[in-house]
């Protein structure tokens, strides 16, 4: 994660993305699995590639816009970043104008296993989580320069029916979240995912949770999570308002602060002891492109959807 900031802040890096490459992003767990033409397009620029024998595909690849590899880089500085950039950038130049360019086919098949796209009728809820310091009694955001003090983006997704269960809940006076709804929100999205990608909460884990709203759409909660052996946690309270009109969402915002401790495999580099930690949800549109990039816990769609399994 480190060196990904140190990259694409480079302002040399920057300046030549803009103004001499196309870039495209995708999720390499997806992407080296699913069985239509965009996983095989994936699979041939691969297969060009250093990566060709490695389990993970993840990295940065150059290619044309009919696949023919150019280049690739697995996060190593902005240094080696460049070189490998403008290489790519000569290797283009040697290209004859016939391979440069390409007829735009149709989209083709698409495995929707690894394609998750929002159901119909569902809405997004976008989830900012940030490391917070504590000063003189009052939260702020972690002092720039540390490990993981930019704020993470997710993805909550909600369904019609959900939605559709919170108004009559609205409408009945108030109480518990829908389960699947609170168990979602506790596993997947009460995480510490500022240095990468963190592994989501087991349901065992969820020693003590309540969730409610009242009839005036007023969100509270509290939670406590931890490992069985308890080397990584997380306690605190959610406060909030929801509004249904219509069958839709209306307006979604909770603020979720406690305490986290300790880390999983791929997000090294945690604070000692137990400190300050923030979610802030609200109710996204969905009208850009990076807004409706699925939720990183739907990999197993299934047990997104349905988390008390």
């Amino acid at each position: 994660m480190t060196d990904r900031l140190l990259v694409f802040s480079d302002p040399e890096v920057q300046k030549l993305l803009k103004d001499k490459f196309v870039a495209v992003t995708g999720d390499d767990w997806f992407q080296r699995r699913r069985n239509d033409d965009e996983g095989e397009f994936f699979r041939a620029v691969v297969a060009q590639s250093p990566r060709r024998e490695s389990h993970t595909k993840q990295g940065h690849y150059v290619l044309t816009a009919g696949g023919k590899f150019l280049g690739f880089n697995n996060n190593r500085g902005p240094e080696r970043r460049l070189k490998m950039m403008r290489e790519a950038l000569e290797k283009w130049e040697e290209l004859r104008d016939s391979e440069k360019g390409l007829e735009v086919p149709g989209q083709g098949k698409v495995d929707g296993r690894y394609h998750p796209e929002l159901p119909e009728g569902a809405q997004i809820v976008k989830v900012f989580t940030r490391c917070l310091e504590e000063e003189e009694g009052k939260l702020r955001k972690m002092s720039d320069g540390q490990v993981g003090h930019q704020a993470a983006v997710d993805h909550l997704w909600l369904r019609r029916e959900e939605i559709a269960e919170f108004g009559r809940l609205l409408a009945s006076g108030g109480g518990e979240f829908p389960q699947d709804v609170a168990v979602r929100i506790a596993k997947f999205h009460l995480l510490d995912n500022t240095r990468g990608e963190p592994r989501s909460w087991k349901k065992d884990e969820i020693k003590e949770w309540s969730l409610k709203v009242d009839a005036q759409g007023v969100i509270s909660g509290s939670f406590a999570i931890a490992s069985n052996d308890e080397t990584m946690g997380y306690r605190g309270t959610i406060k909030g308002r929801l509004v249904v009109s219509g069958g839709r969402l209306e307006h979604f915002e909770a603020l979720v602060l406690g305490k986290h401790w300790g880390e999983s495999q791929y997000t090294r580099g945690a604070r000692p002891g137990k400190t300050p930690l923030g979610q802030f949800f609200r109710l996204n549109e969905g009208k850009l492109a990076r807004d409706r990039i699925p939720p990183q816990g739907i990999r197993w769609a299934p047990g997104y959807w349905e988390p008390e399994g």
